[in-house]
């Protein structure tokens, strides 16, 4: 049988490639590693072609049999022509991802099955039923995915190998946070993949700089200390980046930070959301804690590390000074790259849910749930002023002065080539913003 997995265009983000030109998906291309998984668990009888839309124009009159298609809630527009241009042509489509695990009723009107939550077994499963001519409209993680079943993705199926690779070694998180949906797809909590396997698959990749798709590496920092060691044991000469949260990576020991270092590690990202406690804790974020953020950059720093921090802003607490004072605190706390964002409810979160209480979404038009646009009325300010402000911040951050200056104290805190890594991040948030901010 003939399998056809397809990664919608993106239109919004850092890593964007609008051109489809092959030296931008190399340099700006992101690593989604999401279908290559599926590659790897689908049964070996069956042949499987990747399509990223970013990169190739899809063929609607392609000669396959069934048709997956992942999906993200600012992708859900294109996914349903997609799929339904696929269906006109009598060909079985699957959706799965974010966006269809959260709003499966919606999804099944675009496709011919659904699958929700994770889906290393529930994929396979629709295969077997498609065959045998019973396949279900909806299938769900009846069980627990043990992650040392997991095979290394397919990386043969990808096409336009961009700069870094990814692997991931963790799911879940085990924080509640009241905007993210990772811990109401992730059911069945956080697990850890056997750290060999997961060094294997890092041995083997051909990028030399890679990122951990974890949503929290740090969430267990022993796994994490092994993670290093192993890494460092083999020798594995390549950067890398990972997300980790401010309280284990302000509190771990030093040993901690000498082994992340040592075995790779370029760049922490770092959630700090807000600079304002009183927001943090609204959201359920209380293991930030934003007295500690200086201090914590300043630890990263020391051990030749730089930090990505992320900021939202629209919380319920800030006013249209939170701008500028947001701006004064990320100077002063020295951060080295910035990704700035707009509070965006998405289906299957709490705030979604909150915010539909309330009254204050005003579109359901997922395209502009991309964290860029504004999709509901912010207490103390305008949609308007919201964007206005994120784009004020944007433009100040991003300023060619300060990206200079930035980059050149990024050189001097990694010392080795793989500085390319925050610095040209600094790069391509200039040009993200620009293009979508009123910078």
């Amino acid at each position: 049988m003939k399998i056809l997995l397809v990664f919608p265009r993106i239109e919004h983000g850092v890593t964007t490639v609008k051109d489809k030109k092959r030296w931008a998906a190399i340099l700006l291309g992101y690593p989604a590693i999401t279908l290559p998984h599926l590659a790897a668990v689908t049964p070996k009888e069956h042949d499987v072609e990747i399509i990223n839309e970013n990169y190739d124009d899809l063929d609607f009159n392609a000669d396959v049999d069934l048709v997956g298609i992942t999906c993200l809630t600012m992708t859900a527009p294109r996914v349903y022509e997609i799929a339904d241009e696929f269906r006109k042509r009598g060909k079985t489509v699957v959706l799965g991802g974010f966006h269809p695990s959260a709003m499966p009723d919606e999804a099944i009107a675009h496709a011919d099955s659904v699958v929700i939550g994770e889906g290393d077994i529930s994929w396979g499963n629709a295969i077997r039923d498609f065959e045998k001519g019973r396949l279900k409209k909806f299938y769900h993680p009846e069980e627990q995915v043990d992650l040392s079943t997991i095979p290394p993705i397919r990386r043969d199926l990808i096409k336009h190998m961009p700069l870094a690779g990814g692997v991931q070694s963790t799911r879940g998180c085990p924080h509640r946070c009241e905007f993210c949906a990772i811990t109401s797809f992730y059911e069945h909590g956080m697990r850890q993949r056997p750290v060999e396997k997961v060094v294997d698959e890092i041995e083997q990749m051909p990028n030399k700089i890679f990122i951990l798709h974890d949503p929290h590496l740090t969430a267990y920092p022993q796994y994490a200390r092994d993670l290093f060691k192993e890494l460092i044991k083999r020798n594995i000469n390549k950067g890398w980046i990972a997300n980790g949260t401010s309280n284990v990576l302000g509190k771990v020991d030093d040993e901690f930070l000498r082994l992340a270092r040592k075995s790779g590690c370029v760049e922490w990202f770092v959630g700090f959301e807000s600079v304002n406690q009183a927001a943090l804790n609204h959201i359920q974020k209380t293991h930030n804690t934003v007295k500690n953020f200086k201090k914590m950059i300043k630890r990263i720093h020391d051990y030749g590390m730089t930090i990505q921090g992320g900021i939202i802003f629209g919380f319920d607490e800030d006013t249209l000074d939170t701008f500028e004072y947001t701006l004064d605190q990320i100077k002063i706390m020295d951060m080295d790259v910035l990704e700035i964002n707009i509070l965006t409810p998405y289906p299957g979160t709490p705030l979604f849910e909150r915010f539909e209480r309330e009254g204050r979404i005003f579109t359901k038009d997922w395209s502009k749930y991309n964290q860029i646009d504004v999709v509901f009325n912010p207490k103390n300010m305008t949609p308007e002023e919201l964007k206005e402000g994120a784009g004020y911040v944007a433009k100040e951050f991003y300023s060619i002065p300060n990206i200079i200056i930035r980059n050149l104290k990024i050189l001097s805190t990694i010392k080795s080539p793989s500085f390319i890594l925050p610095a040209g991040t600094n790069i391509s948030f200039r040009k993200y913003y620009k293009n979508d901010l009123p910078m």
